[in-house]
């Protein structure tokens, strides 16, 4: 009889051990899951949309210009991203349940449903960097806002919002998806422009020629013609 109440201690002894959480399991996910995901755009005839999960823990949506993206994390067996809009800065967090993860695939659902759940799959991406600054000695207002912009022969391909700015120079960086005939980024062109509620502050004369994966860019803006 004492034998057999020994052994039911020591169950009760082992029994969390056994249940205890790998403190390495949340690092590896969030390893696992960094990087450009994409899918094909919804009720589009061609092209694709996503998301880049930066190892820094920022996030930029790619080609969805409805939305801002601002920060990822893992929270057990979820991923959420806080995004915002141009008109609302407030982050509203999406919550989206990791139904798998594979090398190249990754499934997302969410209840109620979002707009980032579904089937995405790895993608290339590239990342144009730098600053933002201007010459003029002012400080720029509490609303300031700034807008950096990719282009391509006149179509958007990637767009960031920084709110708030913080003082110059403001450092950038945007997630570009590349584009066929143009892993050179022959025929990238950036631009930026600084505004607030009243209106625009300052502009990019013209836009700049980058590669796509540009670092140590700086981007000068001048006053803006429409500045109030």
């Amino acid at each position: 009889m004492k034998s057999v109440a020994a052994l039911a201690v020591l169950s009760l002894l082992l029994l969390p051990a056994c249940h205890r959480s790998d403190p390495g399991a949340g690092p590896r996910l969030k390893a696992n899951l960094a990087g450009a995901w994409v899918r094909e755009i919804r009720d589009a005839a061609s092209g694709v949309e996503g998301f880049d999960l930066r190892a820094d823990g920022t996030v930029a949506l790619l080609r969805i210009f409805s939305m801002n993206g601002i920060a990822w994390t893992v929270s057990r067996d979820e991923l959420v991203i806080s995004i915002n809009t141009d008109r609302y800065a407030q982050p509203n967090p999406s919550r989206l349940r990791i139904v798998s993860l594979e090398r190249d695939v990754l499934t997302l659902d969410a209840d109620p449903p979002d707009y980032l759940a579904g089937i995405w799959h790895r993608s290339p991406v590239g990342h144009v960097s730098g600053v933002v600054t201007y010459l003029e000695r002012i400080a720029l207002p509490p609303d300031a806002r700034v807008l950096l912009r990719i282009t391509r022969e006149g179509r958007l391909l990637s767009r960031t919002l920084i709110s708030p700015p913080g003082a110059v120079p403001i450092p950038f960086t945007l997630s570009v998806l590349p584009e066929p005939a143009s892993d050179d980024a022959s025929g990238y062109a950036l631009d930026a422009s600084i505004v607030t509620a009243d209106g625009p502050l300052f502009a990019s004369p013209a836009p700049v020629p980058v590669a796509a994966d540009a670092t140590g860019v700086e981007l000068l803006v001048r006053p803006s013609p429409l500045a109030r």
